[in-house]
């Protein structure tokens, strides 16, 4: 089969049967990958013509948009077809890694949400907004994202506890100083891009902080001069948490141009914004042609952001986004 590889403009000799990440790894075509299962979503790539086999299922598309898309380390051609490499100027290259570590701590951060510490002693390389899997118990495991940077001399998650979620439990009740874990990481491919001119939209809702505290983290420590307009969004006033690391990480942005802290419901206090994400930026920012967004948080929420985020004319190649959909109990 001939495959048609954008933007490159080369044409490569596929057969039947074999997958596209070894075939583009081989001719030395630049792209993101990791755990070449399935399962991280950074060989995501466009289809734009043709048919393919896939080996699972494929990648979730973005809410309102029609790009058809196909996992290169899960898809075979079926017939001649052309597909595009996304960021084929930044890819990200971190080899899956299993790796133990144990607790350091476990800590409240506001009525329902928990800092999980876990030691960074073997230094996991990821990029800021991925997260990983988290094994907390035998077949019994959950994703969460990572609110540091792979130099920071520990892991950092922020857990949600559901009064009748298995993991919550485990994590808040079970989990000691000491205590022995395994991960898988890193996923996700709503990671920070640095090859970008344009504004950069960082938005979250709930537990999405984590992972814009990392995206933050990743853009002041690279000193990024890009315009960065930050928003963290809760349902409950009771449920805004880590405002003063917020503030910290804000404050070493080069060129911040806007933050708020918007909440749906309850008394405020002064700096804080009545109602919904969608609402703020819909308020806030009519265009959003040259911009470039990392959404992450409750799917109800970055969903509708989403669907917004499109209508004002974002790139689908400039919109990373990471809805946190539930795994159940």
């Amino acid at each position: 089969m001939e495959v048609l590889v954008q933007p490159a403009g080369r044409v490569l000799s596929i057969k039947p049967g074999d997958k596209f990440l070894p075939a583009l790894r081989a001719e030395g075509l630049a792209i993101s990958y990791s755990c070449e299962d399935g399962r991280c979503g950074l060989c995501r790539c466009k289809l734009l013509r043709g048919n393919v086999v896939e080996s699972s299922r494929p990648p979730r598309p973005l809410f309102g948009f029609r790009t058809r898309y196909l996992l290169a380390c899960q898809s075979s051609p079926a017939e001649d077809c052309a597909i595009e490499i996304p960021d084929a100027q930044e890819p990200v290259i971190h080899p899956q890694r299993r790796l133990r570590t144990q607790v350091l701590g476990v800590e409240p951060l506001g009525h329902n949400v928990r800092l999980l510490r876990l030691a960074n002693t073997d230094r996991l390389q990821f990029s800021p907004g991925q997260f990983v899997e988290l094994e907390l118990g035998r077949g019994f495991s959950r994703v969460y994202s990572l609110a540091g940077l792979p130099t920071d001399d520990e892991l950092r998650f922020h857990i949600r506890i559901h009064p009748q979620g298995s993991a919550g439990q485990i994590i808040s009740e079970r989990l000691q100083p000491g205590t022995a874990m395994r991960l898988r990481a890193p996923y996700g491919a709503a990671w920070l891009r640095h090859r970008h001119e344009g504004p950069i939209l960082v938005a979250s809702s709930g537990t999405g902080l984590a992972p814009v505290l990392s995206i933050l983290r990743g853009i002041g420590a690279a000193k990024l001069q890009n315009p960065v307009h930050v928003y963290v969004s809760f349902l409950l006033r009771e449920e805004v948490y880590c405002l003063d690391e917020l503030s910290a990480a804000l404050e070493r942005i080069p060129n911040l141009r806007a933050s708020h802290v918007i909440v749906a419901y309850g008394a405020l206090k002064r700096g804080l914004r009545r109602g919904l994400l969608t609402e703020a930026l819909e308020a806030d920012i009519p265009h959003l042609g040259n911009w470039h967004a990392n959404l992450y948080g409750s799917p109800f929420a970055i969903d509708a952001a989403v669907h917004l985020l499109r209508r004002r004319g974002i790139s689908e190649d400039h919109l990373h986004a990471d809805p946190f959909h539930p795994f159940g109990s």
